[in-house]
């Protein structure tokens, strides 16, 4: 019989209630509890035969999406409360019961050049350019973590972090540059985020209060975000746009502009060299 044979390793972020990928329709994951390897041997006619191996990441946050990646691969990644990812590589995180880690690129010599490393509380997520090649395309980079506690999150050089399900954290810290870009549900007391160069952030959820800087055309989409008291301060040719319901606080100047909804009043203002606030309907 001739034809060839071909090897994909499958990881799943996988969430309760959600039909497992490769499984009937009915059948459906009530709790997941512990990383687990998943078999799965397909065999195709017309020559093709294809080995499935499933990597399942145990993750209790309520979800109801499953996530697939067929070049992923289980990385150890322990008693971490932060988050440093850079280097174009996009982050999807969960909170759950258990820390996990998994990585992804679009073929194995990318993957092995994605860093991971915990150090001092911080998990830190890098791509090694020191191997920089012409021609690499889209590497595709990708990571995948379920953390049980997040209290700051540092994003840069053009990566990404998208929150999937709820964040929820007591005080949390968001810095994001370089052209990088946050969105996600946050759910926090204080809140407080850092932006410039070019980053995007769109949030939602609830703060109790916010305290929101940015500089160098940086983006805050934060309208469908509740907060009660909030502090915003933009410049540069920055935005900021917030719901606030209590008492707001904002400066803006060269060129920054900050809009705002809800019931809140401001109390202080402060505007020069073309910056601007306003209230939005």
């Amino acid at each position: 019989m001739s034809g060839y044979r071909t090897a994909a390793n499958i990881v799943t972020i996988f969430f309760p209630a959600v039909t497992f990928a490769g499984s009937s329709p009915s059948h459906k994951y009530k709790s997941v509890r512990s990383l687990l390897n998943y078999n799965l041997i397909f065999y195709q006619m017309k020559s093709i035969s294809f080995f499935l191996v499933s990597f399942l990441l145990s993750l209790s946050a309520v979800a109801q999406t499953a996530i697939r990646d067929a070049n992923a691969e289980v990385r150890p990644a322990k008693n971490f409360h932060a988050i440093r990812v850079s280097s174009g590589i996009e982050l999807i995180l969960v909170q759950g019961n258990e820390e996990a880690l998994a990585v992804s690129a679009v073929n194995d010599e990318h993957r092995k050049n994605i860093k991971t490393v915990v150090d001092d509380g911080v998990l830190k997520i890098s791509y090694d350019n020191s191997v920089w090649k012409k021609n690499q395309g889209n590497r595709k980079l990708k990571a995948y973590v379920s953390a049980i506690k997040i209290d700051d999150i540092h994003v840069s050089s053009g990566a990404s972090v998208k929150i999937d399900g709820r964040l929820r954290s007591p005080e949390l810290g968001i810095d994001v540059t370089s052209g990088a870009n946050f969105k996600g549900e946050i759910n926090a007391d204080r809140l407080v985020v850092d932006q410039s160069s070019g980053s995007v952030v769109d949030i939602s959820g609830a703060a109790g209060t916010l305290k929101v800087e940015g500089s160098s055309g940086s983006v805050f989409n934060g309208y469908e975000l509740a907060v009660e008291n909030g502090e915003a301060d933009i410049s540069s040719g920055g935005l900021i746009h917030v719901t606030v319901n209590k008492e707001l606080s904002a400066e803006a100047s060269s060129g920054g502009a900050i809009s705002y909804k809800g019931k809140g009043v401001i109390r202080n203002i402060k505007t020069g060299s073309g910056g601007s606030v306003q209230k939005k309907g």
